[in-house]
């Protein structure tokens, strides 16, 4: 089951504090509360960031080959998914709130996979918080039942305890309720329940932790009746009034833009009420003329008031970008890549606009237009103007000077040319990427 109550008001808690300690906050109480319960900690403080669907982690951190057990009562190691991307969500069969909408949610993705053609570049699976009643042959009749297509996974309870306090996913046997729920499978009424953490996590193809959510599914299309079956009364609430949620379309397009795959990321995001910006933000910030910034940022350093000169142009191919940069030695850097068919490169592109215009006498902004056209690049620029120019460059040879796995992404780069920081997706506010440049660009 999921947090019912008190224990999803103490869950929210933790969320918001986790996001303040990523924001620079101090630490709440929140922290306090669960510190003698393992919580969802996604990074250390400072190097997360928000995607539409979760939060991406950075830098990346690598997960243990964990030994669990399949459906069909094979062993079964995460290193076995190495290749291959991997999205992991906590579950159990007997689960009467949130899990029959998770898995109705992974079905969705599974089917968007074969549908994009990524069945065998992602991977999908369910690894259990109830290791007492989850054995194989209920993971299989559990498949029967749900129709779920996606792997299912078991393990001892040392092994389900050692991959979840990894994770920080809490869960915790607990009484049944009066009257007890009924297990579908054999008709008699359950004797505990399990109490757990809704979330989703990430694997990238070196089998490292990229994206993690603390929060419920939300399905797109109407559940498999089996599943919705198996709702109770607050199943059905968390069914129409989702926590913190996410749909299989969000997860689909975050692990797009971590992976580079171009083609996903012009499809609009799945799901209401989410963290999104929505791409027709763009402009309403950047609504001047270029010239009108370079007034703005007038006295600054000749190598930098060169740049606003040039303020929303389209200029040379990657070996310019990098005779740019040898040029900027002695100023920060900040360097964007970002594309104009990028939707969250096109919601983030008025905040480094805004950004640039107030801190361009201090810092060198750049943009890298990456995998794009320079007819579509143009005439974005020339809608929507950015107060530095822009490069052409391919995401291979970003590669050169920092690991970049996906648009947009933004690189930090110090007076002597050396890289101090990548921040990986979107910067969700100006405030935001306001911090980002004074630490790593101005050191303060």
């Amino acid at each position: 089951m999921g947090q019912p109550g008190l224990v999803k008001a103490l869950a929210r808690l933790r969320r918001i504090a986790v996001l303040v300690a990523v924001a620079g906050g101090a630490v709440p109480l929140a922290f306090v509360l669960f510190a003698a319960r393992p919580s969802l900690s996604v990074a250390p403080a400072g190097s997360v960031s928000v995607l539409p669907a979760g939060s991406a982690v950075a830098p990346p951190r690598a997960v243990p080959a964990f030994r669990l057990i399949g459906q069909n009562g094979d062993p079964v190691s995460l290193a076995a998914f190495r290749g291959r991307w991997l999205v992991l969500v906590p579950a159990m069969t007997l689960c009467h709130e949130v899990c029959p909408i998770t898995t109705a949610a992974l079905i969705e993705l599974t089917d968007a996979l074969r549908h994009d053609g990524l069945a065998r570049s992602v991977a999908v699976a369910e690894v259990t918080v109830d290791p007492w009643r989850d054995t194989p042959a209920r993971l299989r009749a559990f498949r029967r039942l749900s129709g779920a297509n996606f792997d299912l996974l078991t393990g001892s309870q040392s092994e389900i305890h050692a991959i979840w306090r990894f994770f920080g996913v809490y869960y915790e046997r607990v009484p049944q309720g009066n009257p007890p729920d009924i297990d579908w499978m054999t008709g008699k009424p359950e004797t505990f329940d399990v109490q757990h953490t809704d979330a989703v996590f990430v694997l990238d193809p070196k089998g490292r932790e990229r994206i993690v959510d603390e929060g419920m599914a939300q399905v797109a299309a109407p559940m498999p009746r089996a599943l919705r079956a198996l709702l109770d009364a607050e199943g059905l609430q968390d069914l129409a009034h989702p926590q913190f949620p996410w749909t299989a379309e969000e997860v689909l397009q975050d692990v797009a833009r971590l992976a580079g795959w171009r083609h996903l990321a012009t499809r609009a995001p799945g799901g209401a009420g989410r963290r999104t910006a929505e791409p027709a933000s763009v402009g309403q910030v950047a609504q001047r003329h270029p010239r009108a910034i370079a007034v703005q940022l007038d006295g600054s350093p000749a190598a930098l008031a060169a740049l606003h000169e040039q303020a929303g142009r389209l200029l040379g191919n990657f070996g310019a970008l990098q005779a740019r940069l040898h040029g900027l030695h002695g100023h920060p850097v900040v360097l964007n890549a970002w594309a104009s068919w990028c939707p969250p490169c096109q919601a983030e592109l008025p905040i480094f606009d805004r950004v640039s215009a107030i801190a361009g006498g201090e810092v060198a902004f750049l943009g890298a237009d990456t995998d794009d056209t320079a007819s579509a690049a143009r005439a974005f620029l020339a809608a929507h103007p950015l107060a530095y120019p822009s490069y052409e460059v391919s995401l291979g040879a970003l590669d050169q000077l920092a690991p970049v796995e996906g648009t947009p992404s933004t690189l930090f780069i110090d007076p002597a040319g050396q890289l101090v920081d990548v921040h990986p997706g979107e910067y969700a506010n100006a405030a935001a990427l306001e911090r980002g440049v004074e630490r790593y660009a101005l050191g303060r």
